[in-house]
């Protein structure tokens, strides 16, 4: 009996461990869709594509290929996607560091970037990440709706700016360089 349960003891041992391996994968090799997302934002920076140097330019991802320096204060950058897509260009007008908009920190007056494209359903592709705009916040009553609604002047002249109706998940902040309403007010 002990000639034959010990075989038989083993090898559904090693049957237990071989299954358990197959059925659930160590919990760092998942990658979370958010996380690409986010990555996506933090690996790149916002260069102006087109209309650069006004506040309605229309920015894109790009990689950065160099920093300014005492020479030259231009950028070099490359679009990963976008109107510019591959481009290489020297520019000034850059977003160097922004960050997802959370529930009930905008207030009005607040600059931040918004996708162009505005999908109702935050989706993840990459697809429709490859226009942004600078806006200012105007009212944020709908908030708890997941709604903001943003102007967009287009100089320091433009005191009745179009206005839109924009989900919170399409908004992000400008942290770094900090960014100002172009309008003078009086």
């Amino acid at each position: 009996m002990k000639k034959i349960f010990l075989p038989v003891l083993l090898l559904s041992l090693c049957l237990a461990a071989c299954h358990q391996q197959k059925q659930e994968p160590a919990p760092y090799n998942r990658q979370a869709r958010a996380d690409e997302y986010e990555r996506n934002f933090r690996s790149h920076i916002f260069a102006s594509c087109l209309n650069e140097g006004k506040f309605y330019s229309t920015y894109a991802l790009a990689r950065l290929d160099r920093k300014p320096t005492e020479c030259d204060p231009r950028y070099k950058v490359t679009f990963v996607n976008g109107p510019c897509a591959g481009k290489t260009i020297f520019t000034t007008d850059v977003i160097e560091k922004t960050s997802p908009v959370d529930g009930g920190q905008l207030i009005k007056g607040d600059v931040v970037l918004r996708n162009f494209w505005n999908p109702r359903k935050l989706d993840k592709d990459t697809e429709k990440l490859d226009r942004w705009n600078r806006a200012v916040v105007y009212d944020t009553s709908r908030m708890s709706e997941g709604v903001v609604e943003l102007e967009f002047p287009r100089d320091r002249n433009d005191f009745m700016a179009a206005r839109e109706f924009i989900f919170l998940h399409n908004v992000r902040y400008i942290q770094k360089p900090e960014k100002k309403d172009p309008r003078i007010w009086l």
